[in-house]
């Protein structure tokens, strides 16, 4: 993925801008649903500029993202005459746009009356239902309301902290400590042997199976975090580690890395603080339905999906 500042197409020299060109970056990547594809927006930085007037809004409270929902359409509010008051909210910030226009979030009561045909739904039960690089904008204005509500002081010596400007970071004015999202980088990994492959339960998953996982700790190498973490919950050891994809996982502040890695030597042995149960499934086993597999948004899916898909080249997953 790459990133770089640029000015806006389709605007005339002189013409207003809807986002400055200091505060936006534009992303490019080759498209990949698990990448979660951002060709369309461009994400803006704090410049104390008063919010746009018109624009799509991601208005969140405890139970989810507000939208108009019913059986055949879902759409999120446009402008204030859906949400009246958002733009005054103290938290509305403004995120970027999607192809030009503006894309803001701020959270509102639990108790705010909604006008007809609109409800909170989570993320996990958008996914599917809101175009894909706006599924993905949400993601990110859930990241940003929860960064601006528990970031409001010092971790040093307590005092209020101050936005900086240009940056979504803030900045203690008594001791001067720095603090900006969190984006905490956790591995996801494969591990094949041949014709199966490991995967783990969690007591609560019910009859879904995962892949082994877990935060990077610091001072780890990616590739040492897949090694310990699979041996520390299964007893495995694996060899041959492969970066595959990445995938922000918005609950909060996750940033999971795809691994697969092929196993040496081992007999599974789970750590039960961890797991209730880890075994190896086939291709065909995966194929006919057992385990039930994580859900379809997931990287841990995908990760599964395209091993299935280099399996059986013809058919795919």
């Amino acid at each position: 993925m790459t990133a770089r500042r640029i000015a806006q197409p389709g605007r005339k020299p002189g013409s207003p801008e809807l986002l400055p060109r200091r505060a936006v970056r534009e992303f490019t990547h080759t498209p990949s649903r698990i990448a979660m594809p951002l060709p369309n927006f461009k994400r803006a930085y704090p410049d104390n500029r008063p919010l746009p007037e018109t624009g799509l809004w991601f208005a969140i409270n405890q139970h989810g993202i507000i939208v108009f929902a019913n059986e055949d359409e879902l759409h999120l509010p446009s402008g204030t005459s859906h949400l009246p008051g958002v733009e005054r909210s103290p938290s509305a910030i403004l995120l970027g746009e999607v192809n030009q226009v503006a894309c803001l979030a701020c959270t509102v009561p639990d108790d705010i009356a909604l006008p007809k045909g609109y409800r909170a739904l989570g993320l996990r039960d958008l996914y599917g239902r809101l175009e894909d690089t706006l599924y993905v904008v949400a993601g990110y204005a859930t990241q940003m309301l929860h960064w601006q509500r528990t970031s409001n002081y010092c971790a040093n010596c307590s005092a209020p902290l101050m936005p900086i400007p240009n940056e979504w970071g803030k900045r203690c004015p008594r001791c001067s400590f720095t603090a900006y999202p969190p984006v905490n980088p956790c591995t996801i990994t494969l591990v094949y042997d041949e014709d199966r492959i490991l995967m783990t339960h969690k007591r609560g998953w019910g009859p879904r199976y995962g892949l082994v996982a877990g935060f990077v700790e610091p001072g780890e190498t990616l590739e040492q975090s897949v090694e310990l973490e699979i041996m520390e919950e299964t007893g495995v050891e694996v060899a041959d580690i492969r970066y595959w994809r990445s995938q922000p996982w918005p609950f909060p502040h996750q940033l999971m890395c795809g691994f697969y890695a092929r196993y040496t030597s081992g007999d599974i042995v789970i750590d039960h603080d961890e797991l209730d149960d880890a075994r190896w499934f086939t291709a065909d086993d995966i194929r006919n339905g057992r385990p039930a597999l994580p859900a379809p948004l997931s990287i841990a899916r995908r990760l599964i999906d395209d091993w299935l898909a280099s399996r059986f080249p013809a058919a795919g997953p």
